[in-house]
């Protein structure tokens, strides 16, 4: 169209002044109806940059928000394991304290004021006084809340109540394997593998396993030494392949590693007393238990009876008060972290090593755990309040008042 307008105006004949006006003036028509729409087309590219602008902008303000959220997440655990980590220290140290300060008896740790005074100037009262006094400590798991820490809850076990991998004899291993529905002919071949990784030779049992078995299934070979924690025996041959006993076993301790002797039915769960007593029944296990709940037993006569059997194998194998290592799990109420540590006072070598850490590592937080729906009311005392009872003692030796934690009414 614009090509034929111009033709015909080329060929027309040369217009007057007034025609040459009016030609002049539809020349700049029809230029500006053939002249690009500039306005609309900018219109048109700034609409889809804007959206894609603001969409970077969303993208970017999405992933700094995702980013200053696990940063946060990162920094609250972080926090709670710090927190956790300076709560076990402040525990070893006040369990440090009271198991090198306290007196312990049948009962477990004598934490209140002496029932008996005692003369301390005679060496010979001293070696058979009454230590008991009006407020204890079990040493067998139950619950306490820490008055110098009311948002963990500490459960204490006696190292001498658990069964003891590098210390107990092949046959309470047979039994105890045995309540985890272990075959008999496994149960020899798990007992062999776990005493030939744990002694110093290289000889084989007959379903036993040596390094060259171990290096042949391309595993770590033996230590050919004591286990360091109750975890280690995962490394023995068929150990890792019975999930139910490290369940329970995580669940509360039921095996250790303690370098101690002897074994405490006050203080043992019932596997252990299962395991180390041979012939008993469930009846008698549970008669066993409300039996020491109502009071703990003093020595192997009144056990026996309880249990309505006769103790005829290594009766000075058993000890009816605490030893000097124990497990200990604390809880923190709010988060759930948990820890598991081994605690031995030696008292041997007070002057260059009083006390140590075995092991200790993290327990999964358990959601549905009892402590945390229910804190328990009893409480674990804080150093001060021992130093306090302990101050009275000195200066009177008399009894003290009642106090939170478990009491026998038989024993006043």
């Amino acid at each position: 169209m614009r090509v034929e307008a111009l033709w015909h105006i080329s060929t027309r004949p040369a217009p007057g002044p007034r025609s040459a006006g009016r030609l002049q003036r539809n020349d700049n028509l029809m230029a500006v109806a053939f002249r690009p729409n500039s306005t609309a087309g900018t219109r048109g590219f700034i609409l889809p940059l804007t959206l894609w602008i603001i969409a970077a902008i969303g993208l970017v303000v999405v992933a700094v928000n995702a980013w200053v959220s696990q940063a946060v997440d990162n920094a609250r655990v972080l926090r709670e394991r710090a927190d956790m980590d300076l709560a076990v220290a402040d525990v070893q140290n006040e369990l440090v304290f009271t198991l090198g300060s306290r007196p312990m008896t049948y009962r477990g740790i004598e934490v209140g004021r002496l029932i008996e005074q005692i003369d301390r100037t005679d060496a010979t009262a001293l070696m058979t006084a009454d230590y008991r006094t009006d407020r204890y400590v079990r040493m067998d798991g139950r619950p306490y809340r820490l008055e110098s820490k009311p948002d963990y809850v500490i459960r204490l076990y006696d190292g001498r109540g658990l069964i003891n991998l590098n210390a107990v004899n092949a046959d309470y291993l047979r039994r105890m394997l045995g309540l985890f529905e272990i075959a008999e002919a496994e149960r020899n071949s798990l007992v062999d593998a776990l005493e030939d990784y744990t002694d110093r030779d290289d000889l084989t049992r007959i379903s036993g396993a040596e390094a060259q078995d171990y290096v042949r299934l391309g595993r770590r070979p033996p230590a050919n030494a004591w286990l360091m924690t109750p975890l280690e025996a995962q490394h023995v041959l068929g150990w890792d392949q019975i999930p139910a006993l490290w369940k329970r076993d995580r669940d509360a301790p039921l095996l250790s590693t303690c370098t101690v002797t002897g074994f405490n039915p006050n203080t043992a769960p019932r596997e252990a007393l299962l395991s180390n007593f041979s012939g008993l029944l469930e009846e008698d296990i549970q008669a066993i238990l409300a039996r020491r709940e109502e009071r703990p037993f003093r020595n192997i006569r009144e056990f026996a009876a309880a249990a309505n059997t006769l103790i005829r194998d290594e009766p000075f194998y058993y000890t009816f008060a605490p030893g000097a290592c124990v497990i200990v799990e604390l809880l923190h109420l709010t988060s759930g972290e948990r820890v598991r540590f081994s605690l031995t006072v030696d008292t041997i070598s007070a002057k260059t090593r009083p006390w140590r850490i075995d092991y200790a590592f993290p327990i999964p937080a358990d959601p549905e755990s009892p402590d945390r729906k229910s804190p328990p009311e009893e409480v674990f005392p804080a150093p001060d309040t021992l130093d306090a009872a302990q101050r009275a003692d000195g200066e009177s030796g008399g009894p003290g008042p009642p106090g939170a934690l478990d009491r026998e009414p038989g024993d006043d």
